[in-house]
């Protein structure tokens, strides 16, 4: 069997392998990129007539391989995004591609917010906990950022630095009276 194809820039006409179906390769007339359909049942037929045989064997074609479209997992069931129509695992909460939420609890607590959802807006940072608590006038700066930008995270961050500006404020106080009895 063969596929019929066409080039867009010369017009001729000549049969591919079945095995180059779905990758691009070169018009042997004018070395255009061409790139191979999927055979459909009507084009299994080739009329001699319309399409002459060029006499190309597989290893004529330099072809490129398709996307792969299986996942790496083997088996995995994927289904289409009801949104973008990428193939996305079945049991996803939420498409890579488009961002759409399929998890209803998931869908109602970003509706809550008003904004999009990211883990990372929740919790303090490592980064965080330090300059609350080292600086604690800078953390409270980066907190009112954080909550300008609807991150959760900001009011924590104003409140530990606060609490931090405090303590430190009492530690200095009890050593300077320490110091000077």
């Amino acid at each position: 069997m063969s596929i019929k194809v066409s080039c867009p820039s010369c017009s001729s006409a000549f049969k591919a392998p079945d095995n180059a179906a779905g990758k691009k390769t070169k018009c042997p007339q004018c070395g255009g990129t061409i790139e191979i359909p999927m055979p459909k049942p009507a084009d299994d037929i080739l009329d001699a007539e319309v399409a002459p045989d060029w006499g190309f064997d597989d290893e004529d074609f330099d072809v490129e391989p398709p996307a792969a479209t299986s996942s790496a997992g083997g088996g995995e069931d994927r289904k289409p995004c009801p949104m973008c129509g990428e193939m996305i695992a079945r049991d996803a909460i939420k498409c890579r591609y488009c961002g759409e939420v399929f998890d209803p609890a998931l869908k109602k607590k970003m509706k809550k917010r008003g904004k999009s959802y990211d883990a990372d807006d929740e919790d303090l940072s490592t980064g965080d906990w330090v300059i609350a608590i080292l600086c604690s006038g800078i953390g409270c700066i980066v907190g009112i950022v954080y909550m300008i930008q609807g991150k959760p995270k900001g009011g924590k961050m104003i409140g530990i630095s606060v609490l931090a500006g405090i303590l430190w404020n009492v530690v200095s106080a009890a050593l300077q009276m320490m110091a000077n009895p």
